[in-house]
Order: structure tokens, then sequence, then C-alpha cells
């Protein structure tokens, strides 16, 4: 998968989640509060599996922009 659509698919997924959790503050609902975990928790393991360097491999942290911080690669496909 190429790595602008790793980065939607991430960013997707914590907006939903971010969503459904200001939802269940607003409405406690056990059905809303479990379907909220769920994409918290696909949120996190997308995160884990899909946030890597499409170079080197390495797990990106937080705040990589245009660059590796591990190999210094371009993220984009560029050198």
């Amino acid at each position: 998968m190429e790595f602008k659509k790793r980065k939607l698919l991430m960013n997707a997924l914590n907006v939903i989640a971010v969503g459904l959790m200001i939802w269940q503050l607003m409405r406690w609902s056990w059905v809303t509060f479990w379907i909220s975990l769920a994409f918290v928790a696909a949120a996190i393991a997308a995160n884990r599996a899909l946030w890597r360097c499409p170079h080197c491999g390495e797990h990106l942290g937080m705040g990589a922009e245009e660059t590796c911080p591990k190999c210094g690669r371009r993220l984009d496909g560029g050198q």
C-alpha cells in the first residue's frame, strides 16, 4: 500500500475514533462505547502496522512529516 494511502487510512480511523468518543461523552450508551472502543483499537493497530518508513521499515513515531527520522529518506517516494 502506498504511503499516502496508509496515512489517509490512519487519519480516517483517528477522526472516526475521536468523533465516536465525543459522541460517547454526550450520549452514554453501551453500544457506542463498544463501537468507539473498537475504532480506537483499530486506530492503534493501524498505527503499529502501517506507520512505517517505506524504505527502511522502521516505525515513524510521532511528528514524521516529510522524511524518516531513522534513515532520512523522503516518505513520499523521493530521495
